[in-house]
């Protein structure tokens, strides 16, 4: 039987779970190093655009650019 709490959550293919995922980190991680919820991560991810604030805190965290993010 599968245990699906031990299963990585299958996400869109955004540049941002791209990102994240390549360095290692679950949304809850990068939220917390950049000062946001989960849910917020997850909402980015799934299309919506995160503030320019964000961006900046995101794009420093990842060790990206911003317009990595957005690509």
């Amino acid at each position: 039987m599968t245990d699906y709490r031990t299963q990585p959550r299958h996400t869109n293919d955004s540049a941002l779970a791209r990102l994240r995922m390549e360095r290692g980190l679950t949304q809850g991680q990068l939220a917390e190093r950049i000062g946001c919820r989960q849910k917020d991560i997850s909402r980015w991810e799934s299309g919506t655009k995160p503030g320019a604030g964000y961006l900046i805190k995101i794009a420093s965290a990842l060790g990206c650019r911003i317009e990595d993010i957005l690509a």
